[in-house]
């Protein structure tokens, strides 16, 4: 089977993803790359943080990278168990891109929110 987008770049949305991770505890729990960061304000700071372009584009990137990570891991999960029969890989890549899509939505949604003015 030919490798697919997601296998191929499993590597580098890793290594991007574990920076994101990094950052985004830097940024909002300890407030280190946060200038208006205020201890227990976590509205307060959430907004302040995607009112940042810049952060809020990255915010968004990563998590799209972390949507392609996560569908490769959650499709990859079945073979690993054992369940890698053609007959259920429709069904996988559906629950792999369903998986993946709900946590990039949400994840997304807020720095767009902040972005757009919905939240602020």
């Amino acid at each position: 089977m030919a490798a697919n987008f997601a296998s191929r770049t499993m590597r580098w949305t890793g290594i991007i993803v574990a920076a994101f991770i990094v950052y985004h505890l830097l940024d909002l729990t300890y407030g280190v790359t946060n200038p208006d960061y205020v201890r227990g304000s976590v509205y307060d700071n959430m907004v302040a943080s995607f009112e940042r372009v810049p952060v809020a584009a990255f915010y968004i990137l990563a998590n799209v990278l972390l949507g392609v990570h996560i569908f490769h891991g959650a499709w990859s999960m079945f073979q690993s168990l054992g369940i890698n029969n053609p007959r259920f890989n429709l069904w996988r890549r559906y629950f792999a891109f369903g998986f993946a899509a709900l946590i990039v939505v949400g994840n997304v949604s807020m720095p767009l929110a902040v972005q757009l003015g919905i939240v602020s």
